[in-house]
């Protein structure tokens, strides 16, 4: 049964143990690689050595849901047994931050897998992290063996302490949004602790969960959660945007290292922060740092369905572990994305830093500036080498049949998770897998 708190528990328990991965990240994936007396100026235990005995541990490393792969964990052995991660969110740059010693240390591929080679016989501490997902579990190791993880073994922890007191998530928070559904995709990936807020105007929840507003206006509270979630919807928070306060709790947040990710309608958690506007420009025309007036930029066409053109090698393999998620147009891979509202945002071009995940030809609505060509879709930047931003022009799957009956029938939303659907579409996995990638530290964008 899926297991979320709500923020109007904050100012009570707030916040338990969180994971972050600080104090193992040594190389630019996480857990390092580190090995003692290999780095200039670095001391530590020396690696065993067991000629002739050792062995390989080997598996495929899961999502919590224990079905989907993630694609550049790391899995390493290290010399002592790491501590709990700070409960705040840390700058965490990859190279920075190491000050471990790993014996052993390896990451898994597109589709998951890992071989961990050379371990020496006995009992062992071994770790499987991405990002601010950990899971750690004892191993016995026997001689000249091959050691198999079991899918439970090796999937990544649904909760903190799950399985054991070093498995850790992600502290997230999601605003609901009337026409996108964040918080699905994270249940689907069988992730069961985050904290819900209202973000929605029609669709609200029969639940009356705590406003997004109640978050925003506290830099300490933010400051408590690795990953906010800003769902699409209609202009609830326009106003808190105008709130000089809010727009520098956000600015601070993602400068301490927070993950903040908005899609479609929510670009103005972007575009109203001159610190934050450089980094990608909207429609109509360039405005560089300056904020644009506000839905300015909201001009797509409805109901496009596009054949996105991924621009990453990683994320095209790993959509290819999923049916019907990858095909190969000119050469190109290409994802389906559809769910275009009336009036979507966007982009006009970006900054040398913001990167570009997927791309398609896109039109304006006939009723705005005659705007086509290829645009950016999902793009990512980090902020001052700390925090990181996704953004996205298209949504999640969408609430539509909701709005209809809202808007015909009066019906009220139905209450998390009651709403989602029990598969991902191919947009939903290019969620997901972003996901697993602003949780790692932050290594240049290129």
């Amino acid at each position: 049964m899926l297991h979320f708190s709500v923020v109007g528990l904050l100012l009570a328990a707030f916040f338990t143990v969180s994971c972050a991965d600080s104090s193992f990240q040594t190389g630019e994936s996480d857990g390092g690689s580190v090995i003692p007396g290999t780095e200039a100026g670095i001391t530590g235990p020396a690696r065993p050595t067991c000629s002739g005995t050792s062995t390989s541990i080997k598996g495929v490393v899961y999502a919590p849901n224990g079905t989907d792969p993630v694609p550049g964990a790391t899995v390493f052995i290290p010399a002592t047994v790491p501590e709990l991660f700070p409960p705040d969110v840390q700058c965490e740059v990859c190279g920075s931050l190491g000050t471990s010693y790993n014996f052993w240390t390896t990451v898994t591929d597109f589709d998951g897998t890992f071989s961990l080679d050379g371990v020496c016989p006995g009992e062992w501490t071994l770790i499987i992290q991405n990002g601010r997902f950990r899971r750690g579990l004892v191993v016995k190791v026997q001689e000249n063996t091959e050691m198999t993880l079991t899918a439970d073994q090796s999937r990544l922890p649904r909760k903190v302490a799950e399985k054991g007191p070093l498995d850790s998530i992600p502290r997230i928070a999601v605003s609901t949004g009337d026409y996108d559904k964040m918080e699905c995709v994270l249940h689907n990936m069988g992730i069961e602790e985050f904290d819900i807020l209202e973000g929605a105007t029609y669709l609200t929840s029969p639940q009356k969960l705590p406003p997004l507003g109640g978050l925003v206006q506290s830099l300490e509270i933010m400051k408590r959660y690795n990953i906010i979630f800003i769902n699409c919807t209609d202009n609830t928070w326009e106003a808190a945007l105008k709130d000089e306060k809010i727009r520098q709790n956000i600015e601070a947040y993602v400068t301490a290292g927070g993950r903040l990710y908005v899609t479609d309608w929510s670009y103005d958690w972007i575009e109203q922060l001159p610190a934050l506007a450089g980094f990608v420009d909207f429609e109509p025309g360039v405005s560089n740092e300056s904020p644009e007036a506000m839905n300015a930029a909201a001009l797509g066409q409805e109901g496009l369905q596009v054949d996105a053109v991924i621009k990453d090698d990683t994320l095209a393999k790993w959509l290819g572990n999923f049916p019907n998620t990858v095909t190969m147009k000119n050469n190109e891979p290409t994802v389906p994305i559809g769910y275009f509202l009336d009036g979507w945002v966007m982009m006009h071009e970006l900054s040398a830093e913001t990167k570009v995940w997927v791309e398609g030809q896109v039109a304006s609505r006939r009723d705005a500036p005659a705007i086509s060509g290829v645009r950016p879709l999902t793009v990512t930047f980090n902020f001052k080498n700390c925090g990181k931003v996704l953004y996205t022009s298209y949504h999640t799957e969408g609430r539509d049949e909701e709005l209809e009956a809202f808007f015909n029938y009066n019906t009220r939303a139905k209450a998390f998770p009651q709403y989602c659907s029990t598969k991902l579409s191919p947009q939903d996995r290019v969620l997901e897998f972003l996901i697993y990638d602003i949780s790692k530290c932050v290594k240049p964008i290129g």
